[in-house]
């Protein structure tokens, strides 16, 4: 190799960002490919929850992006106390809070928001390249071939696939292998961002938290929370999320998995849940609109990574359902440890195809205990009787796996 190791990442994702400003502040030359055209290509949003993998993040990201972080978390006017700092779950029957996940430290932050300061510093170097849809690797002479759909090409010494749960690059390491593909989970899941222009509809969701709040014990499970609150002053301006899980099984399918019909099938559907869950559903505009699909995952094995030149991470690696959002927090663990595994190869403390091999095994490891533990808490919490044995009864949101 010469000068520094060039890395190439596979999807200007948050985990594929995350990697870069990692990799770029240990000196290593990185360029991220991405197959979207633009960071504006995706109109979905989603908020997520960042816990116990906060504190690496922060370490992770580049100094200006940690300075503009604040941009991203869904209300930064917030005094965070311990209560702010947890999340109440609810008996989606009664209303009853049955048990409170405390987070110390935990914000939530919009995932679009997020994206966009991670990318600022990333973009403004020239190191996202857009609309790249990989189309073949080739592994050979001491490093990697990478070629696109419009037949450009770029060379690696190594590629790491952060392109999200229908990954290419892991389609590429099992060589289209069946086995290799997302499996459906079947649980549905329906979310929106809805601004709805009344502050009082804003502030049924803030009186029962001023973050987010769930439910639990029912077929159908909810979830609300604040999205944008950029007028501390003025909550008419905010924005409220919301999310439904249901088991397939139990409802008719949707006859559209976006827009205004799937908006009146989730309306038509969700007459059954308490409010203020219900009412921020039927109360959301038709032109928010909402998104429906069916969760997947799939369970890690071991993959060769072709000498330390090639591996996975995030979705791409363990997609997981989104219970006790645990997914992204083994993201960041990832990009934290695929940074300390090169270092350690570009130091010569370690060869490339041992120290990447010991990554992915972490990675596998961890990752197919966190999809098969995202599983079962879902099927947990759909029923009265076994909410109790979930892990977020025992441990909230804490790590576990």
């Amino acid at each position: 190799m010469n000068g520094s190791p060039k890395v190439a990442i596979i999807g200007a994702g948050l985990t594929g960002l995350l990697t870069a400003h990692g990799l770029k502040k240990a000196g290593f030359d990185v360029v991220l490919f991405e197959q979207e055209t633009s960071l504006d290509a995706r109109t979905r949003d989603w908020p997520l929850l960042l816990h116990w993998a906060l504190p690496t993040v922060q370490t992770l990201l580049s100094d200006s992006a940690l300075v503009n972080f604040s941009q991203a978390v869904c209300n930064p006017h917030l005094e965070y106390t311990p209560a702010v700092e947890s999340m109440p779950c609810i008996n989606g029957q009664t209303g009853e809070v049955m048990m409170r996940s405390n987070m110390p430290g935990a914000r939530r932050v919009a995932r679009q928001r997020l994206r966009r300061v991670m990318a600022a510093d990333l973009a403004s170097a020239g190191m996202i390249r857009w609309n790249k849809r990989l189309d073949s690797i080739d592994v050979g002479g001491g490093g990697v071939r990478l070629t696109f759909a419009d037949r450009t090409t770029a060379e690696a010494d190594y590629v790491f696939g952060a392109d999200g749960a229908s990954s290419k690059v892991r389609e590429w390491l099992f060589r289209g292998d069946e086995a290799a593909r997302v499996k459906p989970s079947g649980l549905m899941c329906a979310t929106a961002v809805v601004r709805h222009g009344d502050a009082a509809k804003v502030e049924a969701v803030v009186k029962v938290h001023p973050v987010a709040a769930v439910t639990v014990g029912t077929t159908s499970n909810c979830g609300v929370s604040v999205m944008y609150a950029d007028d501390p002053n003025d909550m008419s301006t905010w924005a409220i999320a919301w999310i439904k899980v249901w088991r397939r099984s139990t409802l008719p399918e949707p006859p559209a998995k976006r827009g205004p019909e799937a908006l009146a099938y989730i309306k038509a559907t969700s007459d059954d849940l308490i409010e203020p869950f219900r009412s921020q559903i039927q109360s959301t505009p038709e032109s928010d609109g909402c998104f429906i699909d069916e969760m997947r995952t799939w369970v890690p094995v071991m993959w060769e990574t072709h000498g330390g030149r090639v591996t996975l991470a995030g979705d791409a690696a363990h997609p997981m359902l989104v219970y006790r959002g645990q997914g992204f927090q083994h993201a960041v663990v990832d990009a934290e440890r695929y940074v300390e595994a090169l270092v350690s190869v570009r130091d010569g403390r370690a060869k490339a195809e041992e120290a990447v091999q010991v990554y992915t095994a972490d990675v596998v490891e961890r990752g197919a205990k966190a999809v098969t533990q995202s599983l079962r808490e879902a099927e947990l919490s759909m029923d009265l009787e076994s909410v109790g044995k979930m892990i977020m009864a025992k441990q909230g949101h804490a790590k576990s796996a």
